[in-house]
């Protein structure tokens, strides 16, 4: 297994990797909890390393690549290659996952109503939402592009996060050209 940590304009990000891919990917809580951390964000989107335990690996710096283009000022034209059994199995959350992953653009948010409408079951709302909490690679599988059918955020890393949940949508709606 390999480690990366990187710090990022919505903080510090931990990735664990396989040989096979990025195998789960964290908000350091600690960090990004501070309520008021949008207005500290750098004017520059750096992605920087900070640490790295482990072999070097292609896939691995793929991943830093995709996250410095996540963070840059046009979305990603690639994915990293993504190792956790959750996507590969055959149930409701690994459906919402997928789903969500290849079927949302940059800039575009949907409501959870719409996603579980997307999964071929629109009273699932909350199991849409359950699926939300349950992900394991925040940012490549965009739970942050999900909303309340208000249009309100929901409650982003448990409610924690809603300011870099905001931080973002609007990110990705400037970098898509949406905006």
């Amino acid at each position: 297994m390999l480690n990366i940590v990187l710090k990022t304009p919505i903080g510090v990000v931990h990735s664990v990797h396989t040989s096979n891919g990025v195998h789960s990917i964290s908000l350091d809580k600690s960090y990004n909890e501070d309520p008021n951390i949008v207005s500290k964000l750098p004017s520059k989107l750096n992605v920087e390393v900070l640490q790295f335990d482990g072999p070097t690996t292609a896939q691995a710096k793929v991943f830093i690549q995709w996250m410095q283009n996540f963070f840059g000022p046009s979305p990603p034209a690639f994915l990293p290659e993504l190792d956790n059994e959750i996507l590969n199995k055959d149930n409701f959350t690994a459906l919402v996952l997928r789903t969500l992953m290849n079927d949302t653009m940059p800039g575009t948010t949907l409501s959870y109503a719409e996603l579980a409408k997307r999964c071929g079951n629109p009273k699932a709302c909350r199991a849409v939402g359950q699926a939300m909490r349950a992900n394991p690679l925040p940012l490549v599988v965009p739970c942050h592009r999900v909303v309340r059918s208000s249009g309100k955020l929901g409650h982003y890393m448990s409610g924690d996060g809603d300011n870099i949940k905001a931080w973002l949508i609007d990110h990705e709606k400037k970098a898509a050209g949406v905006v």
